[in-house]
């Protein structure tokens, strides 16, 4: 059997089991576990979730090293050799209105269309988001915000 490096099997908008081995004051540092998809010597990833790019970092902040949860991939990011990772959205958000959510971040994401982040907002909180603050920065997102985790984690999840 062929033995794929994790990194290369690693897919964005997968859910991935993960292992937070440590923890700083903003991020989670974790291990993802790919042995799923790339069975082999080395199935595991090192990933890092920001607090300032998932969904409820109220809930991340109180994690400790040693949980596991579930976790979304949602960029590789080469510039800093770093797996970036979000909680998962909620299933609910996605299928509501026929997959309301999931189109409009599916436009941002494709088209670039950032001026539909406050209808996106207004979707997500009619879908049942009661994430108050990641609501607020859809509505007015303010200079400098970088809400491409957020339309990638709706636009690509599985």
């Amino acid at each position: 059997m062929e033995h794929i490096p994790a990194r290369h099997a690693a897919k964005v908008g997968m859910r991935y089991p993960a292992l937070v081995t440590d923890t700083m004051a903003d991020r989670l540092y974790l291990e993802l576990d790919l042995s799923a998809i790339a069975p082999g010597r080395s199935p595991r990833l090192a990933a890092v979730m920001l607090f300032d790019r998932t969904l409820s970092n109220t809930t991340v902040r109180a994690v400790q090293r040693g949980e596991r949860f579930e976790v979304i991939l949602i960029d590789d990011d080469a510039r800093q050799g770093e797996m970036l990772a979000s909680l998962p959205a909620n299933p609910t958000w996605l299928r509501w209105n026929n997959g309301a959510v999931r189109q409009l971040a599916r436009q941002i994401h494709e088209r670039g269309e950032i001026v539909l982040l406050p209808a996106l907002a207004d979707a997500l909180e009619e879908a049942g988001c009661t994430e108050h603050a990641l609501l607020a920065r859809c509505r007015a997102p303010e200079e400098g915000d970088d809400l491409n985790w957020l339309v990638t984690l709706l636009a690509t999840q599985e």
